[in-house]
């Protein structure tokens, strides 16, 4: 019985909507292994904290914190600072976004070919590592989200959303092209790995790869149009004001490709991108004010930095002053100036 029709059929078994021959078919499919027996196991608890997650209008925060600790699976992140409780909280998401498709799925008829979508987000400031079902690894940067499906099974392509910014290392498979979805842009590959940045609140869409090739496919009003293929150490960065692409060779990816390991890593980037790149790591906000400032250009590496630290660093190695102050929403903000 294949995957997504026993989980049809258990869903529709928890929700109280199977019938005698389908409750017989779930107790045939759990008696044939231990492992299937597990599988139920995991099913149910599952079943009952998403249900518990869908209808508390309060969640115990902590305990929630908790229990992800002892019950979410190892995605084996690859962190040097980060705690593992902020982690936890970033991939709680899962269990209610898989809330929503159970109670969608039990309102319909079993469908083999109907996915079932899944979204882990990394939390600011903190790196999170998952793989798929198809083998494919994914890394993502902070405040940044993938959708994606629990099981490729009779899709014909792979096919996963990305928000903010991500590198993959992606299962080699020919019949199945694995195309990663941004606002402007689709990067289609069959077998390789590269980085994408499609922050939201950025101009630029940027794909650096590092094996392999892709192409890059921009999409309009549902269509996509193929653009551009890249080769190994080729970066293409998408202009959204200009609907222009630039397409350029480096020598080392690590700009694009550190934050891994949790650097932030500036060569010679204007203000308004180093702006932007603390504002999604550290999820604040930043104001020039002093327009004569977007005429700089910074170079440098940190690591394990709070904010106020990589501000003072700035402060020491250009003109920059700052200060924070309250925004509109009653939020902090920073503030840059010309010393």
């Amino acid at each position: 019985m294949e995957k997504l029709q026993i989980e049809s059929l258990i869903i529709k078994d928890f929700s109280g909507h199977s019938t005698p021959e389908e409750k017989r078919k779930i107790t045939n499919w759990i008696n044939q292994s231990s492992a299937n027996k597990k599988s139920f196991e995991a099913y149910r608890k599952l079943w009952k904290d998403s249900r518990l997650l869908t209808l508390n209008d309060k969640i115990d925060t902590e305990l929630a914190l908790k229990e992800s600790k002892k019950d979410i699976p190892e995605f084996n992140r690859k962190t040097h600072w980060l705690t593992y409780w902020k982690q936890a909280a970033a991939v709680l998401v899962l269990s209610v976004f898989i809330a929503s498709a159970f109670h969608f799925l039990t309102r319909l008829d079993q469908n083999e070919d109907e996915a079932i979508y899944q979204e882990v987000k990394a939390a600011y400031g903190t790196q999170t590592q998952l793989q798929l079902a198809d083998g494919t690894t994914v890394w993502l940067n902070a405040g940044s989200r993938l959708s994606f499906p629990t099981s490729f099974e009779n899709q014909q392509q792979r096919k996963v959303t990305l928000v903010g910014e991500g590198f993959f290392e992606v299962t080699k498979d020919s019949k199945h092209p694995f195309i990663v979805s941004t606002s402007r842009l689709d990067v289609r590959v069959l077998g390789t790995s590269f980085n994408v940045n499609a922050y939201e609140n950025e101009d630029e869409i940027t794909v650096a790869l590092k094996e392999g090739k892709v192409s890059l496919l921009k999409t309009t009003n549902g269509s996509s149009k193929h653009v551009l293929d890249l080769d190994p150490l080729e970066v293409a960065t998408y202009q959204r004001n200009t609907n222009k692409i630039l397409h350029l060779k480096e020598t080392d990816l690590d700009r694009y490709t550190a934050w891994r390991e949790g650097l932030i890593v500036f060569f010679d980037d204007p203000i308004e991108k180093v702006v932007s790149r603390l504002g999604n790591w550290y999820n604040i906000k930043i104001e020039v004010k002093d327009k004569e400032l977007l005429k700089e250009h910074i170079t440098g590496t940190f690591r394990d930095n709070s904010l106020e630290q990589v501000l003072h660093l700035l402060s020491l190695m250009s003109p920059i002053d700052y200060y924070f102050v309250k925004s509109d929403e009653n939020k902090q903000k920073v503030v840059l100036s010309r010393k």
